[in-house]
């Protein structure tokens, strides 16, 4: 089976159906998906599966990476839709604190400086192209979704056969992986399981539940203890003299130099960064999304310091990516006003939940978000990296402390 490149005017071939029964349709361009079809199975809410946002970011061309999707039906009925990220990694793929050079004194001695050595051997030597359902720039189960009348191990069942098509015709794809699942999805863990795939879980993502009497920041702030308030508060007086401001697409792409800066700087400092995007990004996403997407601009004397962003999937309210200039980060205080800023975003957007990735767990358990645990499901042809692979997890999941911010904990 051939897949239709993006040069090809249909970009799409049709898969008979295999064990699950399901028919699937295999695109190699969001431009080409139909969108009646994928609509009639995606909710509203899932935003990182809708066509526009798909679009979206393919048009922003992110490094090393490219993309497919799969569209199964029964009986010619849509039931289920996937999308993939394929992207090569390497070297630059690791922060340099994954490597030995980044490790402190005290620990070049120790086992991990033994891992990290034998990484960077093996990573200057090749380059691993990994084949992903889901979304490497947001954490969630944003990879694939189903009808619910549909049976959940089925679905899966399904959704492991287009892989295998994938496999066999991107011949040099060294992993699989399926991203952010809940440990509860019974059903997605005996499919994948059943087709190969080793579940390993990752570091919690970080989820602050609104409570129904928060109607505005301040009523936020009443619930935390005075020492947590005391520290918000005083955050915010750090921000005094900078203006924050909504951008439009056209602003978004008018800064795009101090934009794609203030991201670099964010970026290079990631413990993995598997494919970086450009400011277009931000632009199409505004485009794109209008409203549901919000990028607001910290700017002090009309320099731009740092910009946050974020995005309304639902009932959800995702902290998505920012940019820092580090040099002005402590004095205003920059990271911990941009987290606060979610919070208040996430409240007077009436979300029920704001979503904030993995990073930093201590500080985003201070604001009072608590983890989620999610598993990845892996499959490999390089039976040397597999171990290697397994024994970088430790390295890339940070020691934390949880926090208890609010007045019931005291």
């Amino acid at each position: 089976m051939q897949v239709a490149r993006k040069s090809s005017p249909v970009a799409r071939s049709a898969r008979h159906p295999g064990a699950s029964g399901l028919h699937f349709e295999l695109f190699s361009t969001a431009e080409a998906l139909p969108d009646a079809d994928w609509s009639a199975v995606v909710d509203a809410g899932h935003v990182f599966l809708q066509p526009t946002y798909l679009r979206a970011l393919e048009r922003s061309r992110p490094e090393r990476m490219t993309f497919f999707y799969a569209l199964f039906r029964e009986h010619g009925r849509p039931v289920a839709v996937a999308s993939f990220q394929c992207v090569d990694f390497g070297m630059d793929g690791f922060g340099p604190n994954l490597l030995p050079e980044g490790m402190p004194p005290e620990e070049a001695l120790g086992a991990s400086f033994f891992v990290r050595a034998q990484l960077k051997r093996v990573l200057e030597r090749m380059r691993v192209r990994v084949l992903v359902c889901g979304n490497l720039f947001v954490c969630g189960p944003h990879g694939f979704a189903h009808r619910l009348e549909l049976d959940a191990e089925r679905a899966w069942s399904a959704l492991a056969e287009a892989v295998d098509a994938l496999q066999a015709q991107e011949r040099n794809l060294t992993f699989v992986l399926v991203k952010d699942l809940a440990p509860e999805a019974l059903g997605a863990t005996r499919a994948l399981e059943r087709a190969g795939l080793d579940r390993v879980q990752v570091d919690p993502t970080m989820v602050l539940t609104v409570r129904p009497t928060w109607h505005s920041f301040d009523d936020y702030l009443a619930d935390l203890t005075t020492k947590y308030r005391a520290n918000a508060r005083r955050s915010r007086r750090q921000l005094a003299g900078v203006e924050r401001r909504s951008l439009t697409a056209g602003e978004i792409a008018d800064l795009a130099p101090q934009v794609e800066a203030l991201y670099g700087a964010v970026h290079q400092r990631s413990r993995l960064r598997p494919s970086r995007v450009s400011a277009s990004y931000f632009v199409h996403l505004k485009e794109s999304l209008g409203a549901a997407f919000d990028f607001l601009g910290y700017f002090e004397g009309g320099e731009l310091r740092a910009f946050n962003s974020r995005l309304r999937a639902g009932e959800e309210s995702e902290s998505y990516y920012l940019g820092i200039d580090y040099a002005h980060n402590e004095r205003l205080a920059l990271y911990f006003n941009a987290l606060l800023d979610d919070v208040e975003f996430g409240i007077v957007t009436g979300a029920k939940r704001i979503q904030f990735g993995r990073t930093s767990l201590e500080c985003k358990s201070a604001l009072g978000a608590e983890p989620l645990s999610l598993n990845l499901f892996t499959r490999h042809r390089e039976p040397l990296l597999y171990p290697l692979a397994r024994s970088l997890l430790p390295l890339v999941q940070p020691k934390w402390a949880a926090r208890h911010p609010f007045k019931e904990h005291k």
